[in-house]
């Protein structure tokens, strides 16, 4: 019996879903990697229909397999994709120096993140040696635009209409964040006053951060953030970390932070 069009096209959309899902699991273990059972046992399925869909990303280059330590990792196509799809992914490394000496001068946490569509991602983290670590993003980690000090960082400086859009269509992710589209209406109007994002505790229960945006053409494409424990962030330190993270991106020609930042320039 010949298969309809719409079965085919169920089965069809069931086998991308199961195919993404299994990526995410790989990828939610970093350079760790994952196990076949792991996997398996994760996602739900059958261990014979989780080798099979792993074993076709493998072929693919989504994955990697490790013959000796048998476990899957992230391959090098996704890493393809996502250097072609944004520019800002293919220039990261010239931001790490500057997160490696923001984390050393300031001993908390530093983040930076770019926009991919209506989400922001975490490319990198840097940790401080302060003894206190913070539970905040990992390298990988997204959150809808404007959750958090760097993804409103960068939701604040984008054109109005855009802005609206892209808040109406996160307004059912903000409840995982405690948050509303009338709060994130309202914080924006704040970013675009100040400057610079700061975020007192509205995500994580006594973790405080603060994010400055990296402009192109005059929006915002990246942000680098700094997240610390309440008692480290009181409002003449917040200021301080701002001119700091503003004084080290000026050491890259290329980007630009808002206007109303030189007022902290010393």
């Amino acid at each position: 019996m010949r298969e309809s069009k719409h079965s085919a096209g169920s089965e069809g959309s069931q086998s991308i879903g199961r195919a993404i899902s299994l990526l995410s699991i790989v990828a939610e273990h970093g350079e760790q990697g994952a196990r076949l059972s792991t996997v398996a046992e994760q996602s739900g399925l059958h261990v014979a229909t989780a080798r099979r869909i792993l074993q076709a990303l493998v072929s693919d280059g989504f994955l990697a397999f490790n013959m000796q330590t048998k476990l899957y990792l992230v391959g090098p196509a996704i890493f393809s994709f996502a250097v072609k799809g944004n520019p800002w992914f293919a220039r990261r490394e010239i931001f790490m120096p500057v997160l490696d000496r923001i984390a050393e001068q300031t001993r908390d946490t530093v983040l930076f993140s770019i926009r991919t569509g209506a989400e922001a991602v975490c490319l990198a983290r840097r940790e401080g040696q302060f003894p206190i670590r913070v539970m905040s993003l990992e390298a990988g980690s997204r959150r809808p635009l404007g959750a958090g000090s760097g993804s409103l960082a960068i939701l604040a400086f984008l054109p109005e209409d855009e802005r609206r859009w892209l808040i109406q269509q996160n307004a059912p992710h903000y409840t995982a964040f405690n948050l509303a589209a009338t709060d994130v209406e309202a914080m924006v109007a704040e970013v675009r006053s100040a400057g610079f994002a700061f975020n007192p505790a509205k995500i994580i229960e006594d973790v405080y951060g603060v994010a400055v945006p990296i402009l192109v053409d005059s929006q915002a494409v990246a942000s680098i953030s700094i997240t610390a424990i309440s008692a480290r962030m009181p409002p003449e330190r917040r200021d301080e970390l701002v001119r700091m993270i503003c004084r080290e991106l000026a050491s890259i020609g290329e980007v630009r932070v808002p206007d109303v930042l030189s007022r902290f320039a010393s």
